[in-house]
């Protein structure tokens, strides 16, 4: 019976299945084309430009491996490191299987949600890279987490605190620090246009018809999705959130701080007994807002509250373990989608990691209560979909149930 060989992409380190009699393969997670040479006679004909070879052993070896020729070989190895390793949840032993084994690679930023692949369910997109070496934005399938694209290197500038990205319509935003930005295709990943602010970002959304981009200096600048051309923007034109690097809004909500609470109609700092609220999750339709902050007698313990403009409806501790064994310390982030409100929180002790507390927000009971993991307490931010919710550690975003709270898989190397 005819054997399948498996090996490496040497662009981007995915599983590569070489069927017997194939003289070349595409890779299903980077699209890079590959021959195949097999080693039975000797070739001279140059290897085409921007293409490699993979090398596997005759049918007659028992081990197949692959070298990396052409234009790999200018590349260096940054440029071939491997994809994500997308990890499964636990099974019946306990393990964690690996699906993509490659070397330590890393999602860094608050992952953004949208259909990359038309399939109807939300993707995962963020800001990802080796450590300590060259980052890019990659898409990842929010079914399995497996890789669907990655861009080239993003330049020194685009990947620092002042960056801002974004998804808006069918374009995946990059804006540099030098108020440069850079458009994707949402799709494909390749390069679309480039436009130049002149100031740097603060913020991403969706106009009507529109990209905007609010800048710095509190200038609005209207790009258009297809070309990047500016357009003249309405005077008072509303904007809505996007999905993007941003931790303080999403679509469907915000989270303010408390000096907006008076403008808003929300309680004040200290107005709920045993409370101290210094942000609020604000949803953009109707319903409860959500209070976030302290205990304000006694141990430090993170409390959550709804509220109908001032009455309070429900409050509760985040923590579903002992409230004194965790941190009250931190900046207060939340995220809600279809009635469930989920909060992260952290373990006193670092070794126990963070945790993730699932509310009804319309009752207030406590659905679930589970740990992420027992390795950092260093956060990219927090999304969720109808189905997940999507944590971002230090180097991973572990996926997890929105309904149960199990986690489904990892995308990146944990830690």
């Amino acid at each position: 019976m005819a054997r399948i060989v498996d090996t490496r992409c040497p662009r981007c380190g995915a599983p590569l299945p070489v069927q017997p009699g194939m003289d070349s393969v595409i890779c299903q997670y980077c699209g890079a084309r590959s021959l195949i040479d097999r080693g039975r006679k000797p070739t001279t004909a140059p290897v085409p430009q921007g293409m490699h070879v993979v090398r596997v052993a005759p049918p007659s070896a028992n081990v197949a491996v692959f070298a990396v020729m052409g234009a790999v070989a200018a590349m260096g190895v940054a440029g071939g490191v491997a994809a994500f390793a997308t990890q499964s949840a636990p099974g019946a032993s306990g393990a964690r299987p690996v699906l993509g084994v490659g070397p330590s690679v890393q999602f860094k930023d608050r992952p953004m949600l949208a259909d990359v692949n038309g399939d109807g369910a939300p993707d995962v997109i963020g800001k990802s890279g080796i450590p300590a070496g060259e980052e890019w934005i990659a898409a990842f399938d929010g079914r399995d987490g497996k890789q669907l694209w990655r861009t080239a290197a993003l330049a020194k500038d685009a990947t620092g605190h002042e960056a801002r990205r974004a998804v808006v319509f069918d374009r995946v935003i990059s804006i540099d620090g030098l108020g440069k930005a850079q458009a994707y295709e949402l799709r494909t990943g390749a390069p679309s246009w480039s436009a130049s602010l002149g100031e740097k970002p603060g913020r991403v959304c969706q106009g009507d018809g529109v990209i905007v981009v609010e800048t710095v200096d509190d200038a609005k600048h209207g790009l258009e999705p297809a070309s990047g051309r500016r357009r003249e923007l309405a005077k008072g034109a509303g904007c809505k959130p996007a999905p993007s690097s941003n931790a303080d809004e999403a679509p469907g909500y915000r989270l303010v701080g408390w000096s907006d609470f008076d403008e808003l109609g929300l309680p004040a700092l200290h107005a709920i007994e045993g409370m101290s609220a210094h942000r609020a999750l604000v949803p953009s339709g109707p319903g409860p807002r959500f209070m976030l902050g302290r205990r304000s007698k006694g141990s430090q313990v993170r409390m959550v509250a709804a509220v109908d403009k001032k009455k309070v409806l429900w409050k509760d501790v985040v923590p579903g373990v002992d409230p004194l064994t965790t941190r009250a310390m931190g900046t207060e982030v939340a995220a809600y989608e279809g009635g469930l409100l989920v909060v992260p929180y952290d373990m006193n002790d670092h070794s126990q990691g963070t945790r993730l507390a699932c509310f009804d927000g319309a009752t207030g009971k406590r659905l679930w209560d589970v740990q992420v993991h027992k390795k950092s307490q260093v956060s990219s931010g927090i999304s969720v979909s109808a189905n997940d919710v999507f944590f971002a550690t230090w180097t991973a975003v572990y996926v997890i149930s929105l309904k149960t709270g199990q986690l489904r898989y990892v995308i990146g190397t944990e830690f």
